[in-house]
């Protein structure tokens, strides 16, 4: 059970809408964003957020599943083709950066410092050291029973959704991750977040938390329903950001994890698919209505 209403001291102020590319996926790197389309990538520059600058596009012959920025230019895209090809868009120089581009096969991605950390569907996780970007050397490949829908990599422990629910993994030993538990609790689940002892998971409309200070025996503590389909989950300071399509984003107090407050209902006239988030700024990914900016304070 939640309560519906909170204090929040803050608010959200509109900085930009950008609209020259689609944005079904949105990631924020210092000053940097990437979004996607399911076949290309935009890069901008915030360093004015009120005017975001294109710096680089790049087509991919597969559909873009995932993609991480390393450094500030080696750019890794993750698609189902294995030999897969992602090129730069022919700009006529207009764009003022050239990155180079890695392609990896899986359907998701994530990074600590120089590790990778690729998702395969069917094939399980690979451990990858990329040094400064470029170098890939496979450490280790596992499997968490298959199905793998999303994760996070926190060294010394991965948390991982499979098609039957979270697996907890100590990673501690790349070379040889071993399993600790599991919650098979949960069905449907597609995206999570960590924040604290809690691990937050979408699950169609349903929000679930699991707490998961004993790795061996992960526990469901809270659910809450959500009015549409959750499609993206960020934290940052104990609130949780949630895309919810038509449903626009919600903001959760998530502190106490057995009483979560409600804070924020934003509403759009454009569905929102992603959220990304950087110090007091928001970036909401529009899909084809492309992205905007807020500043939360």
């Amino acid at each position: 059970m939640a309560s519906l209403t909170a204090i929040d001291d803050k608010f959200l102020y509109p900085l930009a809408h950008i609209q020259t590319g689609q944005a079904l996926g949105i990631e924020v790197f210092d000053e940097q964003v990437i979004t996607r389309s399911q076949n290309q990538i935009w890069i901008y520059s915030i360093f004015n957020p009120w005017q975001p600058r294109i710096e680089a596009s790049y087509l991919s012959a597969a559909q873009i599943e995932d993609f991480d920025l390393v450094g500030e230019n080696y750019l890794y895209v993750v698609t189902h083709e294995p030999a897969n090809i992602v090129v730069p868009v022919d700009s006529l120089n207009s764009y003022s950066r050239i990155y180079f581009t890695e392609h990896l096969p899986g359907d998701k991605i994530t990074r600590e410092g120089s590790t990778l950390y690729v998702a395969d569907r069917f094939k399980g996780i690979d451990i990858i050291n990329i040094g400064s970007g470029g170098l890939r050397e496979i450490i280790s490949t596992f499997s968490t029973n298959w199905g793998i829908r999303d994760f996070v990599a926190l060294y010394p422990t991965l948390f991982a959704l499979n098609d039957f629910g979270l697996v907890t993994v100590d990673i501690s030993d790349q070379q040889f991750p071993v399993s600790r538990g599991q919650n098979y609790q949960i069905n449907d689940a597609r995206v999570m977040v960590k924040n604290g002892d809690t691990i937050w998971l979408g699950a169609d409309k349903n929000l679930f938390g699991i707490n998961i200070k004993d790795l061996k025996n992960p526990r469901l503590v809270n659910q809450f329903r959500m009015s549409n389909e959750i499609l993206d989950l960020e934290v940052k300071d104990d609130r949780l950001f949630i895309a919810l399509g038509r449903g626009g984003v919600k903001i959760l107090d998530v502190r106490d994890p057995l009483r979560i407050n409600d804070l924020h209902n934003l509403n759009p006239p454009f569905s929102v698919y992603d959220i990304a988030l950087s110090k007091d700024i928001v970036f909401l990914g529009l899909g084809r209505d492309g992205w905007v900016i807020y500043e939360y304070r």
